[in-house]
């Protein structure tokens, strides 16, 4: 019971009490004048109930709603053989406010994220990015130090400029016609996680990617491209010889050495395989001690996830991987296809993955 419950149910109980003297005629002026107070605010507040139960949403029956006019889209893509837009938009009680995001994705946005890598090292996708951010990369700055009355050399500043630049993502969810006549009553929702999941993985892969992406598709960049190419030398793993605690340490001081700021994004980044290796690896011989142990190695977190080659290890700072989902929202459409007799829910948004500074990545090959 909520606080503001057990405040009225004492004046409720008071009034009560008040009342049955009332009627029997033993209330005295002062009760009099509680009595009146206590009914003016009971009422005021059985108003205010009111009110806020009326403008309060009814989410069962927006579900319900939403996903009969889901339907609803579907079966008349199939009557037409005509694209149909899905997309339903929050209402609003404000008449100069203009058209609200689409719901569609808010309900997208959920499973994506549960998906995203980012997620995993408590980091969040940018959402509403409107235009074209810019984030100045600082290279380095050296002062000077001189006497007094001694002039200053002039100290040049590098400054990359990083630029975003969104690429629609696509995926399609195919839902056969019998399906969509019975009219299943989660059918949206389910079609929409399924769409959001895809979106994820999509990003994911990516996210690591043995080799960059080319112009003009360049906007979904690879943490792991440019340290797969360049990864820490002097490395003995191999099919045969397991990593050691001073190569994987040599990942973090790669690193450090190019003044990356770290923060609570730095983690470790293995393929399933390999992650059960270094749980399993001691830190030196007859050392019950494990690599990895209770998910962290080095004292970083470390994710295991298929979409890392199993030939790698990879450590950085995710942070320095900006991911942002650009525009008011995305475009869901169906589309009957006919040699298939199935509807297509086409899901397009616009994501940008700008990996800020290569050097926050340093990798490990195993050798071939």
């Amino acid at each position: 019971m909520t606080k503001e419950q057990e405040e009225l149910m004492e004046l409720h109980a008071r009034f009560k009490e008040l009342q049955t003297k009332r009627k029997s005629g033993e209330l005295s002026e002062d009760e009099q004048r509680t009595l009146i107070q206590l009914s003016e605010e009971l009422q005021e507040r059985g108003i205010d109930a009111l009110v806020e139960k009326a403008l309060t949403k009814d989410v069962a029956n927006e579900a319900r709603e939403a996903n009969s006019k889901f339907i609803e889209a579907g079966q008349r893509c199939f009557n037409t053989h005509q694209a149909v837009d899905c997309e339903m938009r929050a209402t609003t009680m404000a008449g100069n406010v203009k058209a609200a995001m689409p719901t569609v994705i808010n309900e997208v946005i959920n499973p994506l994220e549960a998906e995203l890598i980012h997620t995993k090292v408590g980091l969040k996708m940018q959402t509403g990015v409107v235009g074209q951010p810019i984030w100045p990369v600082l290279a380095g700055i050296t002062a000077t130090i001189a006497n007094e009355d001694v002039a200053l050399t002039d100290q040049t500043i590098s400054l990359d400029k990083v630029v975003a630049k969104s690429e629609r993502v696509g995926v399609i969810a195919p839902v056969t016609i019998q399906a969509l006549d019975a009219t299943n009553l989660n059918m949206r929702s389910i079609v929409l996680e399924r769409l959001g999941k895809a979106v994820g993985a999509t990003i994911n892969s990516a996210l690591f990617a043995k080799t960059a992406p080319v112009a003009p598709n360049n906007g979904i960049g690879s943490v792991l491209a440019t340290p797969y190419a360049t990864p820490v030398a002097g490395t003995a793993w191999s099919g045969t010889v397991a990593p050691t605690i001073k190569e994987i340490v040599s990942l973090e001081a790669e690193v450090l050495g190019k003044d990356v700021r770290m923060d609570d994004s730095a983690a470790y980044f293995v393929h399933p395989k390999t992650y059960c290796l270094l749980k399993s690896t001691p830190v030196e011989k007859g050392n019950p001690q494990m690599i990895l142990q209770d998910g962290y190695m080095n004292g970083y977190r470390v994710v295991s996830t298929t979409f890392m080659p199993e030939d790698a290890i990879l450590f950085g700072v995710m942070s320095y991987a900006v991911l942002a989902h650009h525009g008011s929202g995305d475009r869901l459409f169906a589309q009957y296809i006919g040699r298939n007799d199935r509807i297509e829910f086409s899901l397009n948004g616009d994501y940008s993955l700008t990996v800020l500074r290569n050097e926050a990545f340093a990798c490990m090959k195993r050798k071939a």
